[in-house]
C-alpha cells in the first residue's frame, strides 16, 4: 500500500500480484508447476505481505544466509502493457523505488541478528538474477557456503 500512496499510483503491489497470479493460474500454456506456484502465491497474498517470512522463527546465528535483492530495475514492456491493458495507473519509477525500499527494510530486519548473513543489492537487475548473471549468483552461493564452512 505504501508504494501506491508514495508513488501516487492507483494500484498497490498486492493488487498487481493478485492480477498476475490469477492470469498465470488460468494460462493454458503454463506448466503445472507454474499453476501450483501461482495458486500458492494467491493464497499467501491473502494473508498480507511477506507472510511466509514474518512467521518464521529468528535465524540461527550459526547458519549463513545470503539474500539477493534486485532494485532500481528497468521498466519492462510486459509491465507497461499490463498497466495500459488494465488501466492500473502505475507511476512505475516512483512505485518501484518505494517497493524496493520496502523489500530492503524487510530483509534487513530479517537478517539483522545473524552475524553470518549478507544482504546483496544489485541495481538494474530484474527478478531472474540467476539468468542475468549466473557467475555472480554461483559466486554468492559459494561465498555463503565457504563462510559457513570456516566457522566449523
Amino acid at each position: 500500500m505504501q508504494a501506491k500512496i508514495v508513488s501516487q499510483s492507483k494500484t498497490s503491489y498486492q493488487q498487481i500480484l493478485k492480477i498476475i497470479m490469477e492470469q498465470m493460474s488460468k494460462n493454458e500454456n503454463s506448466s503445472a508447476g507454474a499453476h501450483i506456484d501461482a495458486a500458492r502465491a494467491l493464497r499467501s497474498n491473502l494473508k498480507g505481505y511477506f507472510p511466509e517470512y514474518t512467521t518464521l522463527p529468528p535465524l540461527r546465528k550459526e547458519i549463513a544466509a545470503t539474500v539477493i535483492i534486485s532494485y532500481n530495475k528497468n521498466i519492462e514492456l510486459p509491465d507497461e502493457e499490463l498497466d495500459r491493458k488494465l488501466n492500473l495507473g502505475i507511476n512505475f519509477k516512483a512505485w518501484w523505488k518505494e517497493y524496493d525500499q520496502l523489500r530492503i527494510r524487510h530483509y534487513t530486519t530479517l537478517l539483522k541478528d545473524n552475524d553470518n548473513s549478507m544482504l546483496v543489492l544489485l541495481p538494474n537487475y530484474s527478478h531472474g538474477i540467476y539468468y542475468q548473471n549466473p557467475e555472480l549468483f554461483a559466486k554468492l552461493i559459494g561465498d555463503n557456503f565457504h563462510s559457513y564452512q570456516l566457522k566449523f
